[in-house]
């Protein structure tokens, strides 16, 4: 008896479809979508190339401070890590984008979501870096002999601005980058999606 009533239930219940998304819309949103997965290409290549250069110049230069070497190679490795996992990440991403079905208005919600997530992702990497700058500082303030020198309150002053100073410009260039080679393509595809609805 209840299974009937909810037969009856499940057969007068009007489900309304997933409303689609016009060829033209679609079109508009293939085009940034195509740049970004190309600046995602170009952005993984070069890290790649970065990756390996950095690789190289430890392996081929000499540093007088054997602890000094070991330090900087522990902080460029971590630092590795943690943009291997950004970049498993942003490659999850890519891989969305080039899956997507542009059809549906829900696939377009899922990727103003994922995008967001990516923005998010962007930032915390820029912000994982903060201990390492303020790490390397350190490094270069202790085994740099005339920064060895400065003692005191100059010392605390000339740190922390030379911090603060790195840490800016890490902001600086991180907040270009992202709106030069993502954030207007994702602002594009961002007003594309809010006047379709």
């Amino acid at each position: 008896m209840e299974l009937d009533h909810l037969k009856e239930i499940w057969s007068n219940e009007n489900v309304a479809e997933t409303p689609e998304i016009s060829t033209e819309n679609q079109k508009e949103i293939h085009l940034p979508l195509e740049r970004i997965r190309k600046n995602m290409r170009t952005e993984f290549y070069w890290t790649a190339v970065l990756f390996v250069f950095i690789i190289l110049f430890f392996a081929v230069v000499d540093m007088h401070f054997f602890k000094f070497k070991v330090y900087i190679i522990t902080l460029v490795v971590t630092m590795m890590l943690i943009t291997s996992f950004y970049f498993f990440k942003f490659f999850q991403l890519y891989k969305n984008i080039s899956a997507i079905n542009l059809n549906t208005w829900d696939a377009l919600k899922d990727l103003k979501f994922q995008f967001k997530l990516n923005e998010q992702y962007y930032l915390a990497f820029y912000i994982a870096f903060a201990p390492f700058v303020v790490c390397e500082m350190l490094l270069v303030f202790d085994y740099t002999p005339p920064l060895q020198e400065i003692t005191g309150l100059r010392f605390i002053l000339t740190f922390l601005a030379t911090c603060i100073g790195t840490l800016g410009a890490l902001y600086v260039f991180g907040k270009f980058w992202f709106n030069r080679y993502y954030g207007k393509y994702f602002n594009q595809i961002y007003k594309i999606i809010d006047d379709l609805k």
